[in-house]
């Protein structure tokens, strides 16, 4: 009788673990699909704001906000397909060279290590185990995804494609509604600063969004060109790799210089050198001229901050965190200083001096 009932016990002890960890489960599903709606409305907010320069630009001119913001969109619609029209087949055919020669890349470099390795006594790769073909695409997935397993279905990519084009068009052509509305949430009396303080984020991260976007342009053309001169193969694509990734300052740059690095050290040793010496020359470049004569001190961001925001949003979040991440961090800021440091310099009083 014990026996059946002490088995009875652990059988419910086991459904209750069992009904508990299904819960879990899906609060952790629940909270993933919450994760991935926030983060994909919020790179729709950040276009909103990328398209609401030009967009206030043009309705100085008398031009409505609605018939500005369609014919920008469909004015970088027709862009985007005049540049595939044109170079499209050019870079299929860049891409091309770049994947035949990354497998000789890497055979060539395994082999460099393997011998550095038996000539210290460290076999490495001598047993033929590396990373498998899984090992990568699990490495893959989980730089895409992230913890939350973002971007994880054909029908989240195609919500985020639908959010990136229509929240920004319909944010620019009417903001008025939805920043009101969002005003109104707070009481009355800090209404009118909240309008300041908004109007001051949105300033500033429109600014270095500028900044960031001229900066891609111009390091993209440096790092296409200098990749032509060495003789990396896939050099226009490259450039431009390295121009997106320029997005993300400090991480980026370091990112891009890895694939013509590998490329280079198959080849010739003496490539390497010049790719790092570009890099090195790319990067004094854009700190010292380019970042202060186009974003200036207003959006400067120290490099520890970035590095640190994005690890944390790209290992949480993936690519989406990856992407968000350093917009993310000139608004917070500008709120920072808005909300915080500019009350306290305020409300602090000089000291009297005793009588």
């Amino acid at each position: 009788m014990n026996g059946t009932v002490t088995n009875r016990g652990l059988l419910r002890a086991a459904l209750a673990l069992a009904l508990a960890l299904f819960g879990l489960f899906l609060v952790w599903q629940f909270l993933a699909g919450i994760a991935t709606a926030v983060l994909v409305l919020l790179v729709g907010l950040l276009l909103a704001v990328a398209l609401s320069g030009p967009v206030e630009a043009l309705h100085r001119r008398k031009v409505p906000r609605a018939v500005a913001s369609v014919s920008i969109v469909l004015g970088v619609l027709a862009l985007m397909a005049l540049g595939g029209y044109l170079f499209v087949p050019v870079m299929i055919e860049q891409i091309w060279q770049l994947v035949s020669a990354l497998p000789f890349a890497f055979s060539r470099i395994g082999e460099w290590f393997e011998q550095l390795a038996n000539s210290i006594g460290l076999p490495m790769f001598g047993d033929g185990s590396g990373p498998s073909l899984s090992t990568l695409i699990s490495w893959g997935r989980r730089i895409l995804g992230g913890a939350l397993g973002l971007f994880g279905s054909l029908t989240t990519l195609v919500f985020g494609l639908v959010v990136a084009v229509f929240v920004p068009l319909y944010l620019t052509a009417n903001p008025e509604p939805v920043v009101a509305w969002t005003v109104r949430l707070l009481p009355p009396a800090w209404r009118p600063r909240a309008w300041d303080v908004l109007s001051k984020a949105r300033r500033g991260l429109l600014n270095w969004l500028k900044g960031r976007l001229l900066s891609m342009a111009i390091v993209g053309a440096l790092w296409a060109g200098a990749l032509y001169f060495i003789g990396i193969p896939g050099a226009l694509f490259l450039g431009i790799l390295a121009g997106l990734l320029e997005f993300v300052p400090y991480v980026g740059p370091v990112v891009s210089t890895i694939p013509p690095l590998l490329l280079a050290l198959a080849g010739d040793p003496l490539d390497a050198l010049w790719v790092l010496l570009s890099y090195l020359v790319i990067q004094q470049v854009e700190g010292y001229l380019l970042t202060p004569l186009i974003e200036g001190r207003v959006a400067s961001l120290h490099p520890a901050m970035v590095i640190v925001a994005v690890t944390v949003a790209g290992a949480a979040f993936g690519f989406l965190g990856v992407f968000l991440a350093v917009p993310s961090v000139v608004v917070a800021k500008v709120l920072v200083e808005e909300l915080w440091f500019r009350r306290l310099e305020e409300g602090s009083e000089a000291p009297k001096n005793p009588d």
